[in-house]
C-alpha cells in the first residue's frame, strides 16, 4: 500500500467536485498538482476513472521523484519536513475533492450500506485504538451479529494457494456467527476462514475483498443476525420465514413502501418477531410472491384500515429487501414446490423456501 492509498484509504473521489477542487480532467481520469516547501517540491496526484490514486513528489531542482519520503527508514529532519508538508497538502485535496467512507474496501462499504438498508443498522466504532473496526448490533438484544475488522492477510488462517496476496497487506474481514456444525464446511469455502480474534467454535471471518459475492455475504449476515437474536432453529430452513397475503385491489404495496421510505406497517399474525423474513404473496391478477421483507419491529398497536372491519389490534413494521417480477415466483412455481394460494399468514413451506433461495442464488 502506497503512502497515498493509505492516506486516502477511508475516502473516495467525489468526481463531481474534482474540477472545482483544482483537478484537471485527463484521458484516464483527473490530475492535480501544487508546489510546496517554498517551491522546492511539486506534489502531483492522479485519480483514475475507477478511483485509483497515484501520487508523486517531484524535486524541482533535479526534476526527479523524491523517493526518501516513501522509505520508512528515512527519518531525518529534512525528509520528515517534506513528508509532513506533503501530507498537509494531501489533506487539503481530500477535504475539497473527496468524501469520507467508513471502511477501506469497496465491498466493506457496500455491505455496510446493505446492512443499513435491510436491517436499519449502522456501524458503531467502539475502539479508539482501532477506529476502522465497526460493529453491528441486534435490535432484539443488543449483541453483535457482525464485526468488520482490519487484519494483515498473513494473520488469517487461509492457505497460501488460496491467498496469494502479500502477507503484510491489510485485509478487511467481517466476523459472523455461524452454526458450529456448519463451520467446518463454511471454512472450506474460498473467502471464509476461522474467526480472527473471536471464538472459532461459533464465529467465522469472511474476506471483504470481493472474493465472495455481496449476495453470499448477505446470506451469511442474515444467518448470523438470526443466531445472535436467539431466533434461528438449527437445521430448519423455514424457522423464521413467513408468507403473508396481500390484495393489490385493496392496497398499493409499492406506494406504501415509497411513502414509508422503504418500510410499511402491516397487521400482524402469529408469532412473527423482529429479525424474521416475510414474503408477501400478491393475489389475483398477480397470483405470485412479489416481495421479500425483513421485520424491523413487531407487537405494535395497529393503526391500519382494518381495525373496525377485521378487528386487527397488532401490527409489525417490515422493510423491503427485494421486489420480484410477477413472472418469477408464480402460483404455478409455488404449487410445484409444495406451496398453494395464500389466504392467511403462515410459515413458509420448507420446500418452497429452498426453491426460492436456490433460484435467487442462481
Amino acid at each position: 500500500m502506497s503512502l497515498e492509498t493509505d492516506f486516502f484509504g477511508r475516502s473516495r473521489p467525489a468526481f463531481a467536485k474534482m474540477e472545482a477542487a483544482g483537478f484537471q480532467r485527463t484521458e484516464s481520469g483527473y490530475r492535480w498538482q501544487q508546489d510546496f516547501m517554498d517551491g522546492q517540491f511539486r506534489a502531483v496526484l492522479e485519480v483514475g476513472s475507477q478511483g485509483g490514486i497515484r501520487g508523486q513528489v517531484i524535486d524541482l531542482d533535479t526534476g526527479e521523484e523524491y523517493l526518501p519520503i516513501r522509505a520508512k527508514n528515512q527519518t531525518g529532519e529534512f525528509v520528515g519536513s517534506v513528508r509532513q508538508e506533503y501530507l498537509e497538502v494531501l489533506a487539503q485535496v481530500r477535504d475539497a475533492g473527496f468524501v469520507p467512507v467508513d471502511f477501506l474496501y469497496d465491498q466493506s462499504n457496500r455491505i455496510a450500506a446493505m446492512i443499513e438498508a435491510e436491517f436499519g443498522d449502522t456501524p458503531e466504532f467502539p475502539w479508539e485504538k482501532y477506529p476502522g473496526n465497526g460493529t453491528f448490533k441486534s435490535r432484539v438484544n443488543g449483541k453483535w451479529y457482525a464485526v468488520i475488522l482490519t487484519v494483515a492477510y498473513g494473520k488469517l488462517e487461509i492457505g497460501a494457494e488460496e491467498n496469494p496476496r502479500d502477507p503484510e497487506m491489510i485485509a478487511e474481514v467481517i466476523n459472523l456467527k455461524a452454526d458450529p456444525e456448519k463451520i467446518p464446511a463454511l471454512t472450506r469455502e474460498h473467502g471464509i476462514c476461522p474467526a480472527w480474534h473471536m471464538n472459532k467454535k461459533h464465529w467465522i471471518s469472511v474476506l471483504l475483498d470481493d472474493t465472495l459475492t455481496d449476495r453470499r455475504v448477505m446470506e451469511l449476515i442474515r444467518e448470523s443476525c438470526w443466531l445472535v437474536s436467539g431466533k434461528a432453529a438449527a437445521g430448519h430452513v423455514n424457522a423464521d420465514a413467513w408468507i403473508i397475503p396481500s390484495n393489490p385491489k385493496v392496497y398499493d404495496i409499492d406506494a406504501g413502501f415509497e411513502a414509508g421510505g422503504g418500510s410499511i406497517e402491516w397487521h400482524q399474525h402469529n408469532n412473527i418477531k423482529p429479525g424474521d423474513e416475510v414474503y408477501i404473496y400478491s393475489a389475483a391478477p398477480n397470483s405470485a410472491i412479489m416481495y421479500r421483507c425483513f421485520v424491523e419491529e413487531s407487537d405494535l398497536r395497529y393503526h391500519g384500515m382494518f381495525v373496525e372491519t377485521k378487528g386487527y389490534t397488532r401490527s409489525m413494521r417490515i422493510r423491503l429487501i427485494e421486489k420480484y417480477p410477477k413472472t418469477r415466483f408464480t402460483l404455478g412455481f409455488m404449487r410445484e414446490h409444495g406451496g398453494s394460494p395464500v389466504r392467511s399468514a403462515r410459515r413458509m413451506p420448507e420446500e418452497l423456501l429452498r426453491a426460492i433461495r436456490q433460484r435467487e442464488e442462481g
